[in-house]
């Protein structure tokens, strides 16, 4: 059993250090006559939201990025700033998706992300007391799967983010950030995002358009985890980033899954 691994650590996507003002990959600055301008650079295959947040007043601008966009956040005279007074004023964050948020399709069955005939024994259900809990954690799943066995995608979407480099497992906290991991952005603004996968085991790449039931990766063993699983969950953004939300897979509502129950891939 897997204790909640933080793939995108506390659901922010990015930020700037508060310490040494470290220039996040999102912001860019261009001097253009008398003018200093905060580009922000949406690198995504999918929305991003950045807020600027003024380090003593604590006002924020905001502006939201379609895949690949770039836009101008701030500007000022140049000689009355420069990039470094600027990162000491404001701090930069960056979230996936669209927000405000607008709504979901609460009605999509999603498919198992397994293969059709696979049978897994649900391992955690939503808000398990081992380790779903808190808004990034407590509405996910995990499978039982052995290293090496297939994931297919649940939904048709397009791989927008995939670590896939470690090959380090542990059963404390320090072990977290070695869980290998793939998200999918979908057309509802919504994401799904798959866990403890084998090192170099990704079957598609950032970037790649892909459909439901499609093989997108091998299961692993990596980061922080008990045994070899599959730790699943869809999300949708909020004002300070992603949030699990209850699905329907297989057309049983994600709810109802349980710790011991026993799932056999039936989908055509």
């Amino acid at each position: 059993m897997s204790k909640s691994i933080l793939i995108i650590i506390s659901i922010c996507l990015f930020s700037c250090s508060s310490d040494n003002y470290t220039k996040p990959s999102f912001i860019d600055f261009k001097v253009d006559k008398d003018s200093i301008y905060v580009i922000s650079k949406n690198k995504l295959h999918c929305p991003l939201y950045v807020k600027a947040i003024n380090r003593k007043t604590k006002k924020e601008t905001f502006r939201q990025l379609d895949a690949k966009q770039e836009s101008v956040i701030l500007s000022y005279p140049n000689t009355k700033a420069d990039s470094n007074s600027i990162l000491k004023k404001y701090r930069f964050l960056g979230y996936y998706g669209e927000y405000p948020f607008k709504s979901y399709d609460t009605n999509h069955i999603y498919t198992l992300p397994f293969q059709k005939g696979y049978q897994s024994l649900v391992i955690q259900g939503y808000d398990g007391d081992f380790s779903h809990y808190g808004s990034f954690s407590a509405k996910c799943l995990d499978f039982e799967m052995a290293v090496g066995d297939t994931i297919v995608a649940a939904r048709d979407g397009v791989v927008v983010k995939v670590s896939i480099k470690h090959n380090k497992q542990g059963t404390t906290e320090d072990y977290k950030d070695y869980g290998n991991y793939m998200m999918l952005y979908h057309p509802d603004n919504t994401f799904t995002q798959y866990v403890h996968l084998k090192q170099y085991g990704n079957l598609a790449k950032v970037g790649d358009s892909v459909k439901a039931k499609q093989p997108i990766a091998l299961s692993g063993y990596t980061g922080w985890t008990t045994i070899p699983h599959l730790h699943f969950g869809v999300y949708k953004p909020t004002a300070t980033g992603l949030v699990s939300i209850p699905v329907i897979l297989d057309s049983i509502p994600g709810k109802e899954l349980k710790r011991g129950d026993i799932l056999t891939k039936k989908q055509k």
